[in-house]
């Protein structure tokens, strides 16, 4: 069996006896809960690694998205996570196969679906109530735009060789389908295309207004052209211009966004730093409307700073303000300068520019415009966010943005709108070093009180000062988890870490004998249940031990309540150097102290006196990385040890009550290197049924050693004598920067190891064998000094990570119930729950759009009982539209160029001229009946062109065969060919497959005056339904009237 050793045993027995909480390990030094008896290794079944929480925002974000509908924020990471955040707190990570970065990501709102691209070209379908990526669409061009209509759910995606490519979101099945729809760059772009070589699609936008009739695509050379979707043409071409000056100027779009609220303004940015206003006819006005003025012109340009340094301008925002101005967001920046202005942009455009530049101290990367998700008080409160450079997020107000900008059109003088980051709820200072205590799986807590707790907690996008947030002492006894934090600033932090949501239940100011608040960074922090004592050492070498005042209470948390100050004693020693490890065991009468120049110092509980000092040598600059007392039994005999671990690896073992110092020659590994972990464990050899267990001289304690590279397992009996005997030894695959020993539910011993990259292994003891491995994407443990990172591990394997301003709760065994009200923080959205608010538009049900003819003009006839609401005209409107659009897009409307060269390949034989399958229709005037879709003038056309290619080979194979025609026969043959494209007999009678066809198209002419006769009976029949509605109509307000 492995155990600790007996000195280790006894205090852990005596401090479950005082409480039922575990207790936590540190970096440098480990002890865990022992229970009496042989214990083995954990096995493979004991573990299951994972991430239980996270909490913040990831470090490498880069990319935001925001459903205004579900008040959900998105923030995409460049590794492949997204992290959404929610109302009420809650929040989620979602985390895609590969760890590549995002370049376009919107939410189907209102839907719970998030749609995402990644640099593969791949979209994304994720669902957001269940968390897991539903679908993976791969695409075989450079996606270079991408845009949701939203209402009816339709994805335009552009890509590098100027196409616009239309997928359909299947909401049902939560996957994307290919749509036949497309909009080839030669038929958008027009006929100055560059040598047919496609030019990138930079922004692709549906036009206000008018979202499911018109397209706009922005070329990244600056061409602009709007699309008619019904009519799958171009009905407007501007920016030529731009395109021409962009072989001189090499400009190109980088961003674009519309600049009023009924689409015939577009704001364009350049990667020159030039901003231009064009005009785009709106839905209201004619196609021929712009004629008047030069469209190739802008309307405006905007000088503001950006060309100067040629800054691109990454995105453009525009929100409306009222009916005549709105606000434009412009973010621009480069390697060498960034810029973020809002300007009020008029209808007039030669009014007076009124700016303000947002005093950001780094470039910005992305902004979203986040209602309800910063104060529950305020649910209309509208915020910008900022996604900065370093993966920060900044939060503006946006009304105060408004209110600077009207005060500067004014005499007075503006005040600058604040600002504030999204910061952990720890404090202004970040963490240094901590302590996680949890308790026993049996002990109960109240399910109501926790979730009190979360309702009340800050949430991380609010504008407010969060500082930290107290939990209740009168519930002190219901604590579960037990997180102690030593903090750059010098003061110490005693947190509920039952749920996620951390909660303050106390804090410790360090102070000089002067009364002086310390501002020493804390590096070392220990903690004694049973005795009530916090041994703390800062960076400037004072050690303070802090003696909590015990009641008649059982719960060993109750030393915490108490007025601030009164509840404790404190005193204080100062040493040479930062302290580097602290060590103590229960009912001690004394502890050691390690410092980074490598004294050790043994000083008395009751008065920090100093019993003895120990300067020991290190192979290279560095200090104390552990200490642990050890009683060490050999042949009958006890002694008291002193093990020291150097920063350099090195083992020192100094005798306890003198300091004498045991091993002359120190046992070292071959190279220096930094040490992490050293704890002493004993191993029972197995022996047979009945004999003694309790054999010490059956037991080798042995030196367990854990640095950045690899494990090994000393002989501590050869370790004494000074000789190094390894009895294991791993080495490890990546640079380790944390080690904890850990204990399974039936006791069983492992060790959990977290390396730099964010790797953690779960390994057995002895011996060392790898049992599960798993991975914290996004998690890079640096040594950088100035930010907050801290890593700590409880007995039973919870990890709790601090980096920045993310905090990451990971679970190593396999047990459950370790946090409270996990499940509702990590719901930012369920299905079977109702919106928070009204949508603005109703998506209708198919069972509600099969309704027939007398049907909608019984509904018509209702709703005109007054003036229609605007809620119901676009209700009606969209419904009206989906349907079109799915005939529309559910139909080829270009033949793929592949497809008609293959058809002009075919054999002879193959081909058969079928004048039944061209559709036709009377040219001569409009009918003023019902219009058929089947019967149009370009399919007419179409069909046409194609039986005239078909019967060119004909035709000319039988002037080849009469070889007796007159040398003037080709202009007969030529008179013919024109008479048979118009169905008219030739000069020649016989049974000739072009008389055929004249015959043909005489029979389908007589089709088509039926089909006009039938026609005209529909419209007769819509006119007596007219008659009859508008009867309907009057008796229905005559009954109105009279009542």
């Amino acid at each position: 069996g492995l155990s600790l050793t007996k000195r280790t045993q006894y205090h852990y027995a005596t401090e479950a006896a005082a409480s039922h909480f575990s207790y936590a390990s540190n970096p440098c030094f480990t002890s865990s809960q022992q229970h009496s008896g042989g214990i083995g290794g954990l096995r493979a079944e004991d573990v299951s690694p994972r991430l239980a929480f996270h909490y913040g925002v990831p470090a490498d974000a880069a990319l935001l998205a925001y459903d205004p509908l579900l008040h959900v924020l998105a923030v995409a990471t460049r590794n492949g996570q997204i992290k959404l955040l929610g109302r009420d707190n809650t929040q989620a990570l979602l985390q895609s196969p590969s760890p590549i970065p995002s370049k376009f990501m919107q939410f189907a709102d209102g839907q719970g679906v998030l749609l995402s691209v990644n640099t593969q070209n791949q979209i994304e379908v994720w669902d957001i109530d269940t968390k897991r990526l539903c679908y993976l669409h791969p695409f075989e061009k450079q996606i270079t735009a991408f845009t949701v209509l939203q209402k009816s759910f339709y994805i335009y995606a552009g890509d590098s060789f100027g196409n616009v490519s239309l997928f359909k979101l299947d909401l049902g099945q939560r996957c994307l389908v290919d749509l036949p729809y497309c909009i080839p760059f030669a038929e958008s772009y027009g006929s100055t295309a560059n040598g047919g070589n496609g030019v990138d699609v930079a922004f692709v936008s549906p036009q206000p207004l008018a979202e499911s009739n018109r397209l706009l695509i922005i070329f990244r050379d600056g061409v602009m052209t709007l699309w008619d979707i019904k009519a799958s043409r171009v009905v407007f071409v501007s920016g030529r211009t731009t395109q021409q000056q962009s072989h001189q100027e090499e400009k190109n779009v980088t961003s674009s966004c519309w600049a009023c609220s009924k689409g015939s303004k577009v704001a364009i940015g350049y990667d020159s730093g030039d901003i231009y206003l064009w005009a785009i006819p709106d839905i209201f006005s004619a196609e021929n409307s712009s004629s008047s003025s030069n469209p190739n012109l802008p309307l405006q340009r905007l000088n503001l700073g950006y060309k100067l340094d040629k800054v691109p301008i990454i995105s453009l925002r525009w929100v409306p303000s009222d009916g005549k101005s709105g606000r434009l967001y412009i973010n621009g920046f480069s390697e060498h300068a960034y810029l973020y202005q809002v300007l009020i942009l008029n209808e007039e455009s030669e009014s007076r520019i009124v700016k303000m530049v947002l005093p950001i101290t780094e470039a910005c990367q992305g902004m979203e415009f986040v209602t309800g998700l910063s104060d529950p008080n305020k649910q209309r409160q509208t915020v910008l966010v900022l996604l900065l450079k370093s993966g920060q997020i900044c939060l503006y107000d946006d009304s105060e943005i408004e209110r600077y900008l009207l005060q500067s059109q004014s005499r007075s003088p503006p005040t600058l709108p604040s600002h504030s980051f999204v910061k952990q709820p720890y404090g202004d200072s970040g963490i240094n070093v901590a302590k996680f205590y949890t308790s026993d799986r049996t002990a109960t807590a109240n399910e109501d009180y926790f979730s009190t707790l979360a309702s009340k907690y800050p949430w991380l996008l609010s504008m407010k000062d969060k500082g930290q947030i107290s939990a209740s002492l009168s519930n002190i006894h219901k604590t579960r988890n037990l997180y102690i934090t030593g903090h750059m600033d010098g003061t110490i932090s005693f947190w509920d870490a039952s749920c996620p949501l951390l909660l303050q239940i106390f804090m410790i100011k360090q102070q000089h004998e002067d009364n002086t608040s310390s501002r020493a960074r804390i590096t070392s922090l220990q903690f004694d249940m049973s005795s009530s004592i916090l041994i703390s050492g800062d960076q400037g070498g004072t050690v303070r031990v802090i003696t909590f005042k015990k009641d008649s209470s059982d719960n060993i948390l109750s030393i915490l309540q108490g007025k601030q100050g009164d509840n404790y004693d404190a005193r204080s020693i100062k040493l040479k150097g930062a302290v580097t490890s602290t060590s103590m065991i229960s009912n001690s009468k004394h502890f050691a102290v390690g410092t980074e120049k490598g004294i050790v110092s043994v000083i008395k509980v009751d008065d920090a006196t100093i019993l003895y000092q120990k300067q020991l040598e290190c192979r290279v600059s560095g200090g104390i990385a552990s200490l642990q007392f050890e009683l060490y039994s050999h042949n009958g005999y006890d002694k008291d040890l002193l093990i020291v671990g150097m920063e350099d690896s090195s083992i020192c073992i100094l005798e306890e009550e003198t300091g004498k110092l045991l091993n002359a020659n120190p046992v070292q590994t071959n190279r220096p290197t930094r040490a992490l972990l050293l704890q002493t464990l004993e191993l029972s050899p197995n022996e047979a049924p009945g004999s003694d267990n309790h054999d010490t001289a059956l037991r080798e304690s042995l030196l367990l050693l854990c640095t950045e590279d690899a494990i090994r397992l000393f002989s501590l009996s050869h370790a004494i004598q000074g000789m190094k005997k390894i009895t294991n030894k791993k080495k490890l695959n990546g640079s380790c920067c944390f080690v904890s020993v850990i204990h399974g539910a039936s006791s069983e011993i492992g060790i959990v190891l977290v390396f730099s990259n964010g790797k953690v292994e779960t390994r057995s003891l002895p011996d060392l064998s790898l049992l599960k491995e798993a991975s914290l994407r996004g998690f890079v443990h640096s040594k950088n000094l100035n930010s907050s990172s801290s890593i700590t591990c409880s007995s039973d394997g919870e990890i709790i990570l601090i980096k920045g301003e993310e905090t990451y709760f990971f679970s190593t065994l396999c047990q459950d119930d370790i946090y409270r009200h996990v499940d509702n923080i990590n719901m930012v959205y369920r299905k079977d729950h109702p919106l928070r608010e009204e949508s603005s538009y109703v998506v209708k049900s198919p069972k509600e759009k099969k309704k027939g003819l007398f049907g909608m003009i019984m509904k018509d006839t209702k709703g005109s009982k007054a003036n229609e609401s605007d809620a119901n005209g676009n209700g009606q409107f969209i419904a009206t539209t989906s349907e079109e659009l799915a005939s529309i897009f559910s139909s080829a409307n270009f033949t793929p160029p592949s497809a008609r060269r293959s058809s002009s390949l075919k054999d002879d034989e193959n081909i058969e001229l079928d004048i039944d399958d061209i559709d036709i229709e009377d040219n001569t005037q409009k009918q003023k009946g019902p219009h058929f879709a089947g019967l149009s003038k370009q399919k007419f056309s179409k069909g046409l062109q194609a039986l005239r290619g078909k019967l060119k080979p004909r035709t000319e194979e039988k002037v080849n065969t009469e070889n007796k025609k007159p040398e003037d026969e080709p202009s007969v043959r030529q008179v013919d060919q024109i008479k048979m494209k118009y169905g008219y007999a030739t000069s020649d009678d016989s049974t000739s497959v072009p008389k055929m066809i004249g015959n043909k198209l005489q029979e389908n002419i007589k089709k088509l005056e039926g089909i006009n006769l039938r026609s005209a009976d529909m419209a007769h029949g819509a006119q007596s339904f007219s008659s009859m509605a508008k009867e309907l109509l009057r008796t229905t307000k005559n009954e109105k009237s009279s009542s």
